[in-house]
């Protein structure tokens, strides 16, 4: 029953998303392919290639959907690649707090599938707009629900997004991360505390309106003593990705 409510959460969410993009009439917007490609650093590594589609429009407010795998040497020897997990998140309108628009607070909604555990979330994120440079913080609350116990996990992330404009063709990307358990009831991480933090460095290219790569590196506490070999634990990774706007 559990299990069943949480669906019904969970679709209402990808519902609402729907009907709010199409309920919006700005549909001349701006769509964003985003491709990226991970690489683990543990000996067994793991391969983790994600796509997205990013959909923003004329009032700010955007829909994304992502899709992941993975593969892991030595262990996945047929078939490439292996179903992981899909993202869908909705950002509403930015508010404006001050009149020179570089305060602004965005409300945001989603869902992650994976095949064992469900993932609700909604977040809230305050920016702020510099000359050449930004700065913003987001509150992340997750609500997991496990298929096979219908063991419910309530964790919060906190980011903080740090950018910065070298020049018209440069840009660097700070986002550390930290995560907590919400209630004592809630299992938990792998590491068997109830918190942990992560660190992601990225450079991007601009190489012209339309076209931008990047790449860099995720730092990741090992949440087990098993996240040499299970792709559902965390490991350090280099990546590398391609931006395509049209």
């Amino acid at each position: 029953m559990t299990i069943f409510r949480q669906g019904k959460w969970v679709a209402g969410i990808a519902v609402a998303c729907t009907a709010l993009t199409l309920s919006n009439t700005a549909w001349s917007a701006e769509n964003i392919l985003t491709m990226k490609l991970e690489q683990t650093t543990n000996d067994h590594a793991l391969t983790l290639p994600k796509i997205a589609i990013t959909r923003i429009f004329e009032d700010s407010s955007s829909l994304m959907f992502e899709k992941s795998w993975f593969w892991q040497d030595g262990v996945h020897e047929t078939g490439w690649p292996k179903h992981d997990e899909a993202f869908v998140n909705y950002s509403f309108p930015s508010f404006q707090l001050d009149q020179q628009n570089q305060w602004s607070l965005t409300p945001q909604i989603g869902a992650k599938f994976r095949s064992n555990v469900t993932r609700a979330l909604a977040g809230l994120r305050l920016g702020y707009k510099g000359d050449g440079w930004g700065l913003a913080g987001r509150y992340r609350y997750e609500h997991d629900t496990s298929h096979e116990t219908a063991i419910e996990g309530r964790a919060g992330r906190i980011d903080l997004y740090a950018t910065y404009n070298v020049n018209d063709d440069w840009m660097l990307l700070y986002n550390p991360h930290y995560h907590f358990k919400h209630e004592s009831s809630s299992p938990n991480f792998g590491t068997g505390d109830r918190d942990y933090i992560e660190h992601e460095l990225l450079v991007f290219n601009h190489l012209n309106a339309n076209n931008t790569v990047f790449g860099g590196y995720v730092h990741r506490d090992r949440n087990s003593s098993d996240a040499g070999m299970d792709p559902g634990q965390r490991n350090s990774s280099w990546l590398i990705g391609y931006q395509y706007k049209f």
